[in-house]
């Protein structure tokens, strides 16, 4: 591994297990400073911002020339090529409610594209790793063993594949979503709707998940967890979304993807 990348990686490792600590020691703690962003279901607190500046700061203090794009607005622009992409605290809901379903995601992307990807579950004391061209590993705080490097599900068959998907916090697009997934729920084994995008990504490339569909994600939801899906071996495609400006990702093992793809092209339109 090149020691730019390594030296990324490692910032995001760090960084988002600090950030997993933080949250874990406010988890049952009161909330504070909860308010609203997008919608009146779109929450955030000061769980999700005391993360965001940690990690900002992690990253400024390593890479100062380097851009960062933030969830919370936390971030700061650069010189160099490089640009991280942060969600402090993915499943905010799920956080809120008590859920233990939730994350820190972490990416960075220079000329070449997707760098590093970094996923870490505090609950769970998981650790999804990817660097370009190295492969996605997982690395478990409840085992002594050596990471493990992972791949993705190798189903063939649509109707025994698994999909994670998620909602809008918006009524309308939630609305088409759900019209659209009532003529994907007969084609597919099961349909979860866990709560967290990077969480969802990340079990796609542990094979946890056979594939992931969501209309509407932002890049922080998505970055790291495109670059563990295709380094364990994954597909990726967009397509038409509930909004022009909100398209569908699409995450899957290879043996289904374009039959997925074809589905989800199929609902689309009333």
């Amino acid at each position: 591994m090149r020691a730019a990348t390594e030296a990324a990686l490692a910032t995001a490792e760090s960084a988002a297990l600090a950030a997993g600590r933080l949250l874990l020691e406010r988890w049952d703690g009161p909330v504070s400073g909860r308010s609203t962003k997008s919608s009146r279901t779109d929450e955030v607190s000061d769980a999700d911002r005391a993360s965001e500046a940690l990690i900002v700061d992690a990253i400024r203090r390593a890479h100062p020339h380097d851009a960062i794009v933030s969830e919370e607005g936390g971030g700061a622009t650069g010189t160099s090529s490089r640009r991280w992409l942060v969600d402090p605290l993915d499943g905010t809901v799920n956080y809120l409610y008590r859920i233990p379903h939730w994350c820190v995601t972490i990416a960075c992307a220079d000329a070449g594209g997707p760098l590093v990807g970094v996923t870490h579950d505090p609950v769970r004391g998981e650790l999804f790793s990817a660097a370009r061209g190295e492969g996605a590993w997982l690395r478990s705080s409840a085992s002594a063993s050596e990471p493990r490097r992972l791949a993705v599900s190798g189903v063939t068959d649509l109707g025994l594949s698994l999909l994670g998907d998620g909602f809008s916090y918006d009524a309308e697009d939630r609305r088409e979503q759900a019209r659209r997934e009532a003529l994907i729920v007969p084609v597919v084994r099961d349909v979860r709707r866990a709560g967290s995008a990077a969480l969802d990504l990340a079990w796609v490339a542990a094979a946890r998940l056979d594939a992931y569909a969501e209309s509407g994600g932002r890049e922080w939801d998505w970055a790291a967890g495109r670059l563990l899906v295709s380094e364990a071996g994954g597909m990726l495609s967009e397509t038409k979304g509930v909004r022009p400006d909100a398209p569908t990702l699409v995450a899957s093992g290879r043996g289904i993807h374009e039959a997925l793809v074809a589905l989800l092209i199929h609902v689309q339109d009333p």
